[in-house]
């Protein structure tokens, strides 16, 4: 599922799709890359990771206004860490902040079958979700259940000229991405299928993105900026901006979270999980990217793959879900 007009199917907010021989992103804080290797028949496999941190104030994610503050150092460091993967002229899946999309469920009595007019109805019942006008979104959803009078979609949508940003970058050396995904999106695949509802609390690069999902659908999505955030205190703000996406959950949907699913980059403190165990009354579990994804890394890229490579996983696990 990448965002574009269109639609696509799948469940949790993942969809099948060809994986591409690498994958970069970039974030506020740091761009990441991974070149994978293998078929989907004998596995994929995770052959390099590179991460590299970036100047401050080189971008600032946002869904209405321009991102990319120093173009020319962030094109340098994207170029320095594709070509240390060695990813050649291969096409390249680009993650963007959350921060720079907005997703969520939509509920429908019913769809057209007509890709077009389903889109443009996404569209409309988006509208009330975006900072900008909803002609100049790019769009894509999924269906995640459809019955008789009653159909739930899962829907991201971009700014068209935010994402012009982003893909621009990779433009000159590979022609753009023929994947984008908000980088909470990707996690998704990594969560046990549970008819119960989880929580997903992904926090990274000034933002934290609460997501519930119960069997295949994803119930509720929420991203909120966490600023200038000191580091003595941010478990406390991550937790209470936790509390607050749970508090309105159960108000809104009247779904109990039965386990919380956490993922940070780069890692919490130890503080951050007895915060949000104590505060949401449940069990957390730190996501850890499997080991079996990764081919021979040296130690530090398995190092740099278990502090920063959730989302590549996630891929990679997906495109096995989906033949």
């Amino acid at each position: 599922m990448g965002i574009r007009s269109g639609r696509t199917s799948g469940s949790r907010g993942t969809a099948s799709f060809t994986l591409p021989t690498a994958v970069l992103e970039v974030e506020p804080d740091f761009v990441a890359a991974a070149r994978l290797e293998g078929s989907r028949r004998g596995g994929r496999a995770v052959r390099r990771v590179v991460v590299r941190s970036l100047e401050p104030s080189t971008l600032a994610a946002h869904p209405s206004r321009p991102n990319v503050v120093n173009a020319d150092v962030l094109r340098q460091a994207v170029g320095e860490i594709l070509a240390s993967v060695g990813n050649g002229s291969g096409q390249i899946g680009m993650i963007l902040p959350d921060r720079a999309v907005r997703a969520g469920s939509l509920s429908f009595e019913t769809l057209p079958g007509d890709q077009h007019e389903a889109a443009a109805l996404v569209r409309w019942r988006m509208r009330a979700n975006l900072p900008f006008p909803p002609d100049e979104a790019r769009i894509s959803f999924q269906i995640v259940s459809r019955q008789p009078g009653h159909a739930e979609v899962f829907a991201i949508a971009a700014r068209g000229s935010v994402l012009a940003e982003y893909e621009a970058v990779l433009e000159p050396m590979n022609g753009g991405p023929v994947l984008t995904l908000p980088a909470t999106a990707t996690l998704l695949p990594l969560l046990p299928e549970r008819e119960s509802a989880q929580l997903l609390i992904h926090a990274c690069s000034g933002w934290v993105t609460t997501v519930v999902v119960a069997g295949k659908q994803v119930c509720s999505w929420r991203t909120r900026d966490l600023g200038e955030t000191a580091s003595e205190s941010w478990s406390q703000e991550v937790t209470a901006e936790t509390s607050r996406a749970v508090a309105s959950i159960r108000d809104r949907l009247q779904v109990g979270i039965g386990r919380a699913w956490l993922c940070t980059r780069p890692p919490a403190d130890g503080e951050l999980i007895p915060h949000l165990g104590r505060e949401l009354g449940c069990d957390i579990e730190t996501i850890v990217p499997p080991r079996d994804l990764t081919g021979t890394l040296s130690a530090e890229e398995r190092s740099l793959y278990e502090h920063f490579g959730a989302p590549v996983a996630g891929l990679v696990v997906n495109s096995g879900k989906n033949p």
